[in-house]
């Protein structure tokens, strides 16, 4: 079936229709304009040029590109020493899985911050970006973290995603990733997608899977993935865990990075909610402290909702996820948090970078310093009474530490046995 192209003068409807729908189900998807700039500007991301942050284009408020980040990437690696660039895996349409590394490269301890796994969460990307730049202005200026610590980023999982996100069918570069893209809009034309302006347009900016239609974060090789139900079976925009586990080059990119890197732990950055998702079920005791107080940080610093609850009230597909912090907890018991930035729907909005920069912008230097035994935890934690996620689960404060005293190593004590409270993130 072939797709109509929709002139552009009927998307003013787009914005108003996706708020409706977005909060009813994630289901659906989004569309695209056969020009971008056009594109963008209905779905009420700006892209202007910041002239004032012309150097690096992740300082502005402008929709955040692949080639923005191509651009940064070099331009960060020139203005910095210390700065090692890479590549970890090639997407279906052929672009690079990038990798930014800095400080002790030789250091037992290692931090990797992970972002863009879904197409529309590219919010992420400038701002892992921007913690990147941070810790290396921080080093120039005399803090001496980073000689004791290494940090990898992976500013952008998965490009091929965010390209369809920001710009439609017309943001890939391969006829045939193309025509399958094509063929999975049209897989799902019981949605009206091809005769419904509004639906197209808005099934491609909500577009969160990589360009085979494939969830990299139900991709994962967990026990429970075969019976997983994903509520698609086939690929979309979201949810469809992909036709086996580790299918996708993204899955096996980030697999085989940790599997080699020996990291300490992972922040792993998503939107939208200003949450963060610290438990599991499943995991050690010893995974689960780490993750506690990682998850303590990161609520002390951003502010964020700590997301817990009692086990017997989670669904039981939460146990059996296939997700990157699934994968992380259970089966390679590397202690990791997510965070869902942004609030409102994803596409974020970038008008929200600066407030998000500014809730996030402590994290990773107060981890590197949990990490060198020199975090010390604000007064008022000694009377809050411990965690409240942690009490709310029936879940004891696994890191048995007090507020107020310095506290990390990277190597904690473990309790023995297996903590059973869960939830995890989409």
């Amino acid at each position: 079936m072939k797709l109509s192209i929709f002139r552009t003068r009927g998307f003013r409807r787009v914005t108003a229709l996706a708020a409706a729908v977005c909060v009813a189900a994630s289901a659906a998807g989004i569309g695209f304009f056969p020009e971008q700039t056009a594109f963008a500007a209905v779905i009420g991301h700006s892209t202007r040029t910041n002239t004032a942050s012309a150097s690096y284009q992740f300082l502005g408020t402008e929709m955040y590109t692949y080639k923005a980040l191509q651009s940064d990437i070099t331009r960060l690696a020139s203005d910095y020493s210390g700065v090692t660039t890479g590549s970890i895996g090639t997407t279906a349409d052929g672009r690079t899985i990038y990798s930014v590394t800095i400080g002790n490269q030789s250091a037992s301890k290692k931090i990797l911050v992970v972002g863009a796994m879904h197409g529309r969460e590219y919010i992420t990307t400038p701002l892992i970006m921007r913690e990147a730049k941070d810790l290396l202005d921080r080093k120039a200026a005399g803090d001496a973290g980073l000689d004791s610590v290494s940090v990898e980023f992976i500013p952008m999982l998965n490009p091929d995603g965010v390209c369809i996100s920001q710009s439609g069918i017309d943001g890939l570069q391969n006829s045939s990733v193309k025509q399958k893209v094509t063929d999975i809009i049209s897989s799902w034309a019981d949605w009206g997608l091809l005769t419904d302006q509004n639906k197209y347009t808005w099934y491609l900016n909500k577009w969160k899977n990589n360009a085979n239609g494939v969830d990299i974060n139900r991709n994962f090789d967990m026990p429970g993935w075969s019976s997983l139900n994903d509520l698609r079976d086939k690929p979309a925009s979201d949810l469809y865990k992909g036709p086996s586990a580790e299918s996708e080059a993204e899955t096996k990119a980030l697999v085989n990075l940790v599997n080699q890197g020996n990291f300490t732990e992972v922040v792993n950055y998503h939107a939208q909610g200003q949450c963060i998702y610290w438990k599991n079920t499943g995991l050690s005791n010893e995974v689960l402290s780490r993750d506690q107080i990682l998850g303590k940080i990161a609520r002390i610093d951003t502010g964020y909702q700590l997301v817990g609850g009692d086990t017997a009230a989670q669904d039981t597909t939460e146990q059996d996820g296939c997700s990157f912090k699934d994968w992380l907890d259970v089966k390679k018991g590397i202690p990791n948090i997510t965070l869902e930035v942004g609030l409102g729907t994803s596409p974020v909005p970038e008008t929200q970078i600066e407030e998000i920069w500014q809730q996030n912008q402590k994290l990773l230097p107060d981890l590197i310093s949990e990490l060198c035994g020199t975090y010390v935890f604000p007064a008022e934690e000694s009377s809050a009474g411990g965690d409240s996620a942690a009490s709310g689960s029936g879940a004891s404060d696994a890191a048995g530490t007090s507020a107020g005293a310095v506290i990390g190593t990277g190597a904690p004590s473990s309790t023995g046995g297996t903590a059973a409270v869960g939830s995890v993130p989409e």
